[in-house]
């Protein structure tokens, strides 16, 4: 992810970062404004090393600004949000402004899409979607058919058309990394790769 986001930061972006790790949150606090990085999760406390982290509900984001943020970042975030995952994309597109990105990690694993809002013991979770507190398996078998209807993404994935293997070798990111949907595929996104209608709240 860091490869991607060294070439898109600027010092004068402005950010939302979602459940931040820790390595991107040391880099993004010596490049951008302080006042400009917002950091966030439902539970700010698993984040100690994170200042002034703000709450923001990834299921009732009607109250978030418009063509705001110059960047939004996450990754394994989407997994975990019960509700409708296209509500979530929606709002995180429409809060970008005209030129954003969203960079975000969303864990494609082998088989098909799956899915479950239902209350379900930890056990339950973890045999059909992977971990105890997933409510879905974004399936890498059948990508196009649903994270691929929401949102603008390759058919084919292949970071060497963005960096060579010299590089990824370099960086020690794994050749099984580099091609096919997977739980390490970074998606970069502009604001309208958002496919599901136009962002009537701006």
């Amino acid at each position: 992810m860091w490869l991607y986001l060294e070439r898109i930061v600027r010092p004068h972006h402005k950010i939302l970062h979602l459940a931040p790790e820790q390595g991107i949150y040391n880099r993004l606090t010596h490049i951008v404004k302080k006042e400009n990085y917002v950091t966030s999760d439902l539970f700010p406390e698993n984040f100690p090393f994170a200042e002034q982290m703000q709450i923001i509900d990834l299921c009732n984001l009607e109250s978030q600004p418009s063509s705001h943020y110059d960047l939004i970042i996450h990754s394994h975030v989407m997994e975990h949000t019960y509700c409708s995952y296209a509500y979530t994309l929606y709002h995180l597109h429409r809060m970008l402004s005209a030129t954003g990105k969203h960079v975000c990690v969303i864990p494609f694993i082998p088989g098909q899409y799956s899915e479950s809002l239902e209350k379900l013991s930890g056990k339950e979770k973890t045999i059909r979607f992977g971990q105890n507190d997933h409510c879905r398996k974004y399936g890498a078998d059948d990508v196009q058919s649903h994270v691929g209807k929401v949102l603008r993404l390759p058919i084919v994935y292949d970071i060497t058309k963005d960096f060579s293997p010299s590089r990824l070798d370099l960086c020690n990111i794994p050749e099984e990394a580099w091609r096919g949907y997977s739980i390490n595929s970074v998606l970069v996104l502009n604001k309208h790769d958002y496919l599901l209608g136009s962002f009537m709240h701006e």
